[in-house]
């Protein structure tokens, strides 16, 4: 009996065992199924980008016999995993970036295949067609890059359903319509919609919270937003003057009245109107006295009367209200300037290079550079606002002009924003007279300023070449110059060694800070330096990286920026000088353009690292031309250190060692270089 039981039990346990054994081989059948469906899909939609060629298709790399990764490997070129199979959703980047795709954009059957998809980039093809209302689908989507295509149609009112979208980029297309009203309560930090043709209002975004914003050369009309004012006129221009109501465009029309009202506005403008006449028709009587009075007093034969005659004429030809004026004044500096220039003399524009030979000091002196030279050393300030003047660009510290003094020479002239009180200016002018005094190769250094009456302006060489902002983006043409791998590889050195030699020099007490003697054995730890009055660049950017003749790079507007009061102490300063120069090498690496400090750039490059595709980061054309220089591989692992280095320099609060110095940077990028030297010397 007892064996029968026995038996009877054994046979249970082995047809539970074979049930269990079954629905493990049908639920990996299914989902290997599964995954097979989603590595279809994906290569649908990788052939309707193509534009139905499955040749070029394949030669971007996608194998449907395989998985899109291999555990945190990633095996499909351009696709980025969270460590998980496609089959689990877990594809979370997709970049195909100027793969000469043709086609249109299936975004079903692209977010049915990868649900958790946070970033797409499209960007530098030729696709047409729109961009789907089922792109809402990809719920998770925080990035969408699809500039430089000829996508058309309107934008989908449905993107205000992805709730975690963060940067919008559709620049440079060919998009129409308004711009949904709903995009305005997502929490996007950078949208880039120039370059279209847009039209209506702007809608009511909170600009005070992006990074980045354009709506250029579209045909929107309205009202710009009241935040707008960290945005210069390039972020609203070419709208066929349909914008107002920002210093730089027309003013907005009132709104229509109604109702009781306007009887009330028409009598008041009555009124107006005729206040206006009658101040109209004194102001035409005083003008003729004053003209009957200046021509007396010319006829009047030589001496002391010819003198006083000469005196007015000299005035009158300096008030700040004349049309003669080049570079503009707010209302409320004109009044303080007018009583100032009329008594002005040559001391209140203080010339630094007052040397005939000084420009040469600092850089190869040619036909250019010695005009200005000599323009520096005989100007004055009358002269200065008297001459042409031809706005360059507006930024947060304040606008640049060019400006044709008397002789002709073209020199640049800083206008500073949000000028300060009497000891403010005395710092201003201490800080000016010694950055003058530094001088190195790389360095732009100041000709002469002019600090009073709430005004300050800072004069340089004009130079025309261009800067380090438009050779990236492409407003310079290539002929100019090949902004190659090691052209990008020298300006970052030539950078690296100017800042570094500017924080030596200018890093303790009112030394002279001349390069023939200038102590660079500076501390590794800014932390030792807070009470030696170093001064710092303020505002390192790529726009302020101008090129020479020889398109040599040359750091501009160094130390016109004064710290902000949370960052007054050098070392912070100094800090944040090495922080904008990682960002600069992001810009060098990636080509990619970034606004305010960078961070939104910063953040893209850090999780691109953290998903272990690091070699989509660098720019395209730079790792081509790598490519064409023979050893490629040593070229990226270059570009890889390069990189780390950037890195090195921003985020300096999660190393435990102490963020480096700016000569310590200067040194790791030179050996960098001096390396990439050999290798190019040993191929030729």
């Amino acid at each position: 009996m007892e064996k029968s039981k026995v038996v009877v039990f054994a046979g249970r346990v082995l047809a539970i065992v074979a049930l269990l054994l079954a629905c493990c081989c049908m639920a990996a059948a299914a989902q290997g199924g599964e995954g097979a469906r989603v590595r279809e899909s994906l290569i649908g939609f990788l052939t309707e980008l193509a534009g139905g060629d499955k040749e070029r298709a394949r030669g971007i790399g996608w194998d449907a016999s395989v998985e899109p990764c291999d555990g945190n490997r990633t095996v499909w070129p351009g696709v980025g995993c969270n460590g998980a199979a496609a089959g689990d959703g877990r594809i979370t980047a997709i970049v195909l970036e100027r793969k000469g795709l043709d086609g249109t954009i299936n975004a079903a059957s692209l977010c049915a295949a990868a649900p958790a998809l946070r970033v797409l980039s499209l960007e530098g093809n030729a696709l047409r067609g729109d961009l789907p209302a089922a792109i809402s689908g990809c719920a998770r989507l925080t990035h969408i890059y699809v500039g430089d295509n000829r996508l058309s149609g309107s934008l989908p009112p449905s993107l205000a359903e992805l709730a975690s979208l963060h940067v919008l980029n559709v620049s440079r297309n060919s998009f129409s319509g308004e711009i949904p009203a709903e995009l305005s309560k997502l929490g996007l930090v950078r949208f880039c919609g120039n370059d279209n043709r847009f039209n209506g209002a702007i809608p009511e975004f909170e600009l005070s919270r992006f990074e980045h914003f354009s709506v250029a050369n579209n045909n929107l009309t309205g009202p710009i937003p009241d935040d707008a004012g960290d945005f210069g006129r390039d972020s609203f221009s070419g709208n066929s003057d349909g914008l107002c109501g920002r210093p730089d465009f027309p003013p907005c029309p009132p709104p229509p009245s109604s109702g009781e009202n306007d009887g009330k506005r028409r009598r008041r403008a009555r009124t107006i109107v005729m206040c206006l006449g009658y101040v109209l028709l004194g102001a035409g009587v005083a003008a003729f006295v004053l003209y009957m009075m200046c021509s007396k007093r010319r006829r009047r034969p030589s001496g002391v009367g010819g003198k006083t005659a000469a005196t007015t004429e000299t005035s009158s030809s300096v008030t700040p209200g004349k049309s003669a004026y080049s570079l503009p004044m707010s209302e409320e500096r004109m009044n303080a300037t007018a009583a100032a220039v009329a008594r002005a003399t040559p001391a209140s524009l203080v010339v630094l290079q007052r040397s005939g030979t000084a420009a040469s000091t600092v850089m190869t002196l040619n036909t250019a550079a010695a005009a200005a030279a000599e323009a520096a050393r005989k100007l004055r300030f009358e002269d200065l606002l008297r001459s042409p003047a031809e706005l360059l660009g507006r930024g947060r510290f304040g606008s640049a002009y060019k400006v044709v003094v008397p002789g002709g020479a073209a020199l640049a002239v800083k206008r500073v924003k949000d000028a300060a009180g009497a000891e403010e200016e005395e710092e201003f002018r201490r800080r000016m007279e010694r950055v003058g005094k530094a001088r190195h190769p790389a360095v732009l250094p100041p000709l002469a300023f002019y600090c009073a009456m709430q005004e300050k302006l800072v004069v340089y060489e004009f130079l025309g070449h261009g800067s380090l902002a438009k050779l990236l983006h492409g407003s310079i043409e290539s002929s100019q110059v090949a902004l190659d791998w090691p052209a990008r590889l020298h300006i970052a050195s030539k950078v690296a060694d100017g800042m570094a030699f500017m924080h030596g020099a200018l890093r303790g007490g009112d030394g002279d800070g001349d390069g023939a003697n200038a102590n660079l054995s500076f501390s590794s730890s800014y932390e030792e330096d807070e009470a030696g009055g170093a001064i710092a660049h303020g505002n390192l950017k790529a726009s302020n990286i101008l090129f020479t003749a020889t398109m040599e790079p040359c750091i501009s507007e160094y130390g016109v920026t004064a710290p902000p009061p949370p960052s007054s102490a050098p070392a912070a300063a100094l800090r944040a000088d090495v922080r904008a120069y990682g960002v600069l090498l992001l810009e060098l690496l990636t080509g990619k353009a970034t606004a305010a400090d960078g961070a939104e750039l910063a953040r893209w490059v850090t999780a691109v690292i953290r998903e272990e595709w690091t070699a989509e980061v660098f720019d395209r054309a730079m790792l081509s031309s790598a490519g064409a220089g023979g050893d490629t591989v040593a070229s990226e692992q270059r570009m890889v250190r390069l990189l780390q280095v950037a890195m090195r320099c921003i985020d300096d609060a999660s190393s435990p060692s102490p963020p480096p110095t700016m000569r310590e940077v200067a040194g790791m990028v030179n050996a960098i270089r001096e390396e990439d030297d050999m290798s190019l010397s040993s191929e030729a």
